[in-house]
């Protein structure tokens, strides 16, 4: 009978490990499986040590031990929270009350309200029932990104700058048949075409014309709602920002797209995993270079990116540059501390696919003189990798990981998807 119990328990195990958390109602930290994470989670879990990694092994360092229940003890709290990893956004759901309390990054209130539903009076909350039918964005992360990411809901951004328009094919499809507006640029927004769709709420980001402009759509008579996701420390920060946006859709979106955060987590966790079986940690270089007589830009040491480097185990050689930001740095110090780093990882906008292209794209940059260069470890954008990274971030991850341990993967860094090992 014990044999076939282990059996039992080896399938089921199996099924589970499979199935999480593409199933609905998975949380990150509910070990109990009851649906919501607390104090009896962590008990479960020191009592039962033989969960799939997946569910148990929190520190994310390939086995279930005693120091995962110590770190759920530690971090129960947060991960019960509506709001993880982001920074910038407060929210508060109470959809079974009717309600869901948000606060914007320059903590503007909102009180979502289910059409039909009563909420209680706030001070300085802005009431706006839910779903909402009419929004315009500046940007196409995060509204419009995480529509293309649920699959759903395009058919209410009636307006944004074109160029975020042609960055999501559903929306591409609604701009020709005129269901959506080019609303100018994300410095400059067409007031007139704003005023015409009347929309129940505009997102702006955290650029200075976009204070202008908030100032004047309150004007106007539209909310304002202000999204800083790029200012998020964290690669998770930016992607728990669908759950701002979907709110602004109700329940139904509210709860897929926190379902999509807690895959995106658990996958993240996976990567972890793979990479903690490494002992080294390769010298990283991550940059922006415009064209080949232009300023070299890096992520300071508190930026998203710079973090990501730090997660898979690299060592990200600006790191002594605070902030959270990107910053530029003279062209001579660049090469000085880039030229022998063991990975270089250069965003842009062109189209790059070999070394010839890369050295007749920047001719003049020294690019041939970097160690990354010579030994295969140089690796560039393709020009619409900036979506990818808010479109699909689980994507984006894991050619991170294979860029920096190529050694943990079955295929190296071969096959990436949003970027190009240049040969």
């Amino acid at each position: 009978m014990k044999g076939k119990d282990t059996i039992y328990f080896t399938i089921i195990s199996l099924i589970v490990l499979t199935l999480i958390p593409i199933s609905f109602g998975f949380q990150m930290g509910d070990i109990n499986g009851d649906g919501k994470v607390d104090i009896a989670d962590v008990m479960y879990l020191f009592k039962h040590r033989n969960e799939p990694l997946g569910v148990g092994d929190l520190n994310c360092d390939d086995t279930i031990n005693i120091a995962d229940v110590v770190y759920l003890f530690k971090n129960y709290e947060r991960f019960r929270s509506p709001v993880v990893f982001a920074t910038k956004f407060t929210l508060e759901p109470n959809w079974d009350n009717g309600y869901c309390y948000l606060e914007d990054s320059k903590k503007n209130k909102f009180l979502l309200v289910i059409n039909g539903s009563t909420a209680p009076d706030i001070p300085g909350a802005t009431k706006i029932t839910v779903p909402v039918h009419r929004v315009v964005t500046i940007f196409y992360s995060p509204v419009i990104s995480t529509a293309d990411i649920l699959g759903k809901y395009h058919d209410t951004i009636k307006g944004a700058p074109k160029y975020a328009i042609l960055d999501s094919p559903k929306l591409t499809e609604l701009y020709k048949e005129g269901k959506v507006l080019d609303i100018g640029s994300a410095n400059s927004m067409n007031y007139e075409v704003v005023l015409n769709v009347s929309p129940d709420i505009a997102f702006l980001g955290g650029w200075t014309s976009h204070d202008e402009m908030e100032t004047k759509l309150r004007k106007l008579g539209i909310p304002v709602a202000r999204c800083f996701a790029y200012e998020e420390p964290t690669y998770l920060g930016r992607i728990e920002w669908i759950k701002f946006v979907a709110a602004f859709w109700g329940k139904d979106a509210y709860k897929k797209a926190d379902e999509y955060f807690q895959k995106a987590w658990y996958e993240r966790n996976n990567l972890l995993r793979t990479v903690a079986k490494s002992d080294t940690y390769p010298t990283v270089v991550n940059f922006w270079k415009w064209s080949d007589t232009s300023t070299p830009s890096v992520p300071e040491a508190q930026n998203f990116y710079a973090r990501l480097i730090d997660l898979f185990h690299g060592r990200y050689v600006f790191s002594d540059i605070p902030g959270t930001g990107s910053t530029k740095i003279d062209t001579e110090t660049f090469l000085e501390r880039a030229e022998n780093a063991d990975v270089v990882i250069l965003r842009t906008t062109k189209n790059i696919t070999s070394k010839e292209d890369l050295l007749k794209a920047y001719p003049n940059s020294g690019f041939e003189n970097f160690k990354a260069f010579k030994d295969g470890r140089f690796y560039v954008s393709k020009p619409d990798y900036y979506v990818w990274e808010t479109k699909d971030p689980i994507g984006y991850m894991r050619d991170y990981a294979k860029m920096i341990h190529p050694e943990l993967f079955p295929d190296g860094d071969n096959n990436l998807k949003y970027y190009v090992k240049i040969k």
